[in-house]
């Protein structure tokens, strides 16, 4: 709570402002050409960014944590529930905006607006994450910097608010339609972690539409939907009480421990968890298996209530405003009607996702007919964590339970000490040594595979394995849980630094210690050498912040060819660094 407190203090410093209309030119530095401008620079469309709010009359508001959060979340979620409150899905959209319109750039206030001043603060402590890593060149950091010199501070954070918002608020479509890609996020994320990549799909001609589930968002801004039930009838008082509590639980891997465990997260020196008391409670494998299933039995529902939402959306102003009232949702539809009629093209619906946005991403395209295709970055589940019968009941070639059916692509990091520290700590490690059996979560034997060099994610290449429709699976070397997705690594960098008063800053790359492979992933004392995590390099003689490229080169040709039937998107078999040798790709397609 004291590191919260102060990331909210040093927050207060942050303040948005007018910008340029969309007729301008955008912020692009370090221009590019060629290839490598296609997948570094904004493509032909200026983007417009808009919040969305999604209601669904058919589920209970979060129902999710009113069965497995604490009992003060649950008691919150029966007041919200009591109200009259159906499910909420919150999210933002970026689209390509019609050129040469009157519109300001958005500021980060935009993603923040709620008339709770709980919710306010707590999404301003998000943005201090962008900054957290900022120093200069003697390497005081700009957590220093704010105490010391809060104008110094405040310029560098301006700068980096405005090179990582480039889209125009609220400005009006471009002829369309467009095909629309989902960005679902992880755990404890929302969806301003997409701005950035959200801003470059949507200048090559997608609407993006990023939601910040209740499940699980550090920041869901549910409530501030113009329609909430709860929020009309309850007060600024009780919004800002249960926004408190909505934003302060922790969620899904204290109920690991509940489960496992019967007990709270344990704590440890320095706040890391005690895993030396432990012990395993019968059938609680059984009960993590339950609540996950049921945890993406939700996310993925959340995914169809935004399809339904923007189906009414695509329709002339007079019947969405209907379809949007027959939910709830008056209010709203007055805000978002007839803007976007017919600039949606609702045959080419795609999904993307990180870490348990990942996971969602696999299982929507399996759930939801309406969804082509699917990327994942960075996590595959286990099958004991799928809903029941989301992939059917058929077998994969290798004998095992089939996989996915429709297409699917997932790109890891090759370091993801995240994934492993839940997967082989938490899941196996500590499950074993409080004499549990791990083997109830991991049931397929190829996800019990220990991680090697040649196999660092055994459950991700299992689901890749198992899968039945058109696959790429690939593995990028010396890249962790969190590269492919932290644009803003590159937006503030040695090679792209803040000028304040004539002093650089810039994001500072921190060596880590290679993850466990192999027998010592059995060795709790073990500690890897050290390695600088993939960065800035080259492609073409020109430098770019290769995880982003990677991902833009993968992602963009993906649905480009799955969404937008462009055949010769299929480079995205080829490697395009093949020189560098940072990518393992292993790939089944089935050309249209």
């Amino acid at each position: 709570m004291a590191i919260l407190l102060f990331l909210i203090l040093a927050l207060s410093l942050l303040a948005g402002g007018l910008m340029p209309d969309i007729a301008g030119e955008r912020p692009a530095p370090g221009q590019k050409s060629g290839q490598v401008a296609k997948y570094t620079q904004p493509g032909g469309y200026p983007v417009g960014m808009s919040p969305l709010y999604f209601h669904d009359p058919g589920r209970p508001f979060d129902g999710w944590n009113a069965s497995h959060a604490t009992d003060n979340y649950k008691a919150t979620l029966k007041a919200i529930n009591d109200a009259g409150e159906n499910q909420i899905v919150a999210a933002h959209v970026w689209y390509p905006a019609a050129p040469g319109a009157d519109a300001r750039l958005a500021t980060f206030d935009d993603f923040a607006q709620s008339a709770s001043s709980v919710f306010r603060q707590s999404y301003e402590s998000v943005a201090f994450y962008f900054l957290s890593g900022i120093t200069n060149e003697q390497g005081q950091s700009v957590r220093q910097i704010a105490f010391s010199d809060p104008d110094t501070a405040q310029a560098i954070a301006d700068q980096v608010k405005e090179r990582l918002i480039t889209s125009y608020y609220q400005a009006p479509i471009a002829p369309g339609p467009f095909p629309v890609i989902i960005a679902a996020h992880g755990l404890g994320g929302n969806s301003i972690m997409w701005t950035a990549f959200a801003e470059y799909l949507a200048s090559n001609g997608y609407i993006v539409v990023a939601p910040s589930f209740i499940s699980d968002s550090s920041t869901p801004n549910v409530l501030d939907s113009p329609d909430s039930k709860f929020a009309q009838s309850a007060g600024v008082d009780a919004l800002n009480a249960a926004y408190q509590t909505i934003l302060n639980e922790e969620k899904v891997i204290p109920g690991f421990f509940r489960y496992f465990f019967e007990q709270d997260l344990p704590g440890g020196p320095g706040g890391a968890p005690d895993f030396s008391n432990l012990t395993a409670v019968a059938g609680g494998g059984q009960r993590v298996g339950q609540m996950m299933g049921e945890f993406f039995i939700q996310r993925v529902g959340d995914v169809s209530t935004i399809i339904d939402g923007l189906e009414s959306l695509n329709k002339p102003d007079a019947a969405c405003q209907s379809e949007y009232a027959a939910r709830g949702q008056t209010a709203h539809a007055a805000q978002v009607c007839g803007r976007f009629a017919n600039a949606i093209d609702l045959d080419h619906i795609g999904i993307l996702g990180h870490s348990l946005g990942s996971m969602t991403a696999q299982f929507s395209v399996a759930h939801d007919h309406r969804v082509a295709a699917a990327v994942g970055y960075n996590n595959a589940a286990p099958r004991y964590w799928e809903p029941p019968g989301i992939f059917g009941d058929g077998l994969a070639p290798d004998g095992q339970p089939a996989g996915n059916p429709n297409p699917v692509m997932q790109i890891h990091g090759s370091e993801d000490a995240f994934v492993q520290d839940v997967f082989r700590g938490l899941m196996w490690n500590a499950l074993q040594a409080a004499g549990g059996d791990p083997r109830e979560i991991w049931t397929l034997e190829p996800e019990q595979a220990l991680p090697t060099d040649e196999n660092p994610q055994p459950i991700a290449r299992n689901a890749y394995t198992r899968a039945t429709g058109d696959k790429v699976i690939i593995s990028v070397k010396d890249v962790n849980h969190g590269n492919l997705v932290d644009d803003f690594l590159a937006a503030v960098s040695r090679e792209n630094p803040i000028t304040v008063n004539g002093e650089s800053y810039w994001n500072v790359i921190t060596p880590a210690p290679r993850k466990a492979v192999g027998d010592d992933v059995l060795n709790p004392a073990f500690t890897g050498q050290p390695f600088t995590p993939l960065n800035w390099g080259e492609v073409d003689g020109q430098p770019v912040y290769l995880p982003a490229y990677i991902r833009n080169y993968y992602t963009i040709n993906w649905f480009d060819y799955y969404l937008k039937g462009d055949q010769s998107a299929l480079r995205f078999q080829d490697n395009p660094i093949a020189d560098q040798n940072i990518i393992d790709l292993r790939s089944s397609i089935t050309p249209k």
